[in-house]
């Protein structure tokens, strides 16, 4: 008795609150990056009228070749099985794909993890602007922001943090290519649907993401020459569960969801 929507809502939003403001320092704004927070992008923009919310978006097939690559568990993937994985993967983001395009343009910001790798600062100056937030310079070199003061805090236990660490390089973007089965690339159409509908060319191996530009360029070739990161870019990543990301921008009740 007494347990009406409105009471139930004010419970739900109180719970997250607590948990994103506690998870951190104190910050004006608050960003969550749950990977599964866009599966309930409707319910939580009616939780939180200010929320804003990033799907970064990536090529299903190198999302596959990472979550089993690197022993992401996500409960009911089977991480022996790329049809599998695939399939989940498919389920997943076409409902937090409609779901953005539910909440529409000025609630939910689609973009490209590859335009993110390509083309860092135009794309990543589109991303502020959604988001209200000022352009920096911090934010096309992040790898050096992380453990300082003011900076990017990583939780050891995540799965995700040895990637974090990195600076984005371009041969990221295909090194899922010649790793998937045979028969699992020839039913890929069929298998994730949503690769056509995001824009991607489900038989194309390996695929055109597009040209990088001047910048990423450049990026990549510094990555490639500092000796701080080549061991991690060599070496397997190890084993970490996932959970949370504490970023320097941290936007009021907004949460980004980034399909790796």
């Amino acid at each position: 008795a007494g347990l009406t929507d409105d009471v139930i809502d004010a419970a739900f939003r109180s719970f997250i609150l607590e948990i994103i403001v506690r998870h951190g320092e104190p910050a004006p704004r608050l960003c969550d990056k749950d990977p599964f927070n866009l599966k309930s992008t409707v319910y939580l923009t009616h939780l939180f009228h200010n929320a804003k919310f990033i799907l970064v978006i990536r090529d299903g097939r190198a999302t596959a070749h990472s979550i089993i690559s690197r022993k992401v568990t996500i409960s009911g993937f089977d991480l022996t099985s790329y049809r599998d994985v695939l399939t989940k993967w498919n389920r997943a983001v076409g409902d937090m794909y409609s779901q953005c395009l539910t909440v529409g343009p000025s609630r939910c910001l689609a973009v490209k993890y590859e335009e993110i790798v390509l083309h860092p600062e135009t794309t990543i100056r589109m991303m502020l602007k959604f988001l209200d937030l000022p352009w920096d310079d911090v934010v096309l070199h992040h790898e050096d922001t992380i453990g300082v003061k003011g900076g990017i805090s990583l939780s050891k236990v995540e799965r995700s943090s040895d990637q974090v660490i990195k600076p984005v390089y371009l041969d990221a973007l295909s090194k899922w290519v010649g790793k998937i089965p045979q028969d699992v690339v020839d039913d890929m159409a069929d298998i994730a649907p949503m690769l056509i509908t995001l824009g991607y060319d489900p038989m194309a191996n390996p695929p055109n993401y597009g040209e990088p530009d001047t910048l990423a360029l450049q990026k990549d070739e510094a990555a490639k020459n500092d000796n701080r990161f080549r061991h991690l870019r060599e070496a397997p990543p190890p084993d970490i569960p996932d959970v949370l990301l504490r970023g320097r921008h941290k936007p009021p009740n907004r949460g980004i969801y980034e399909v790796e």
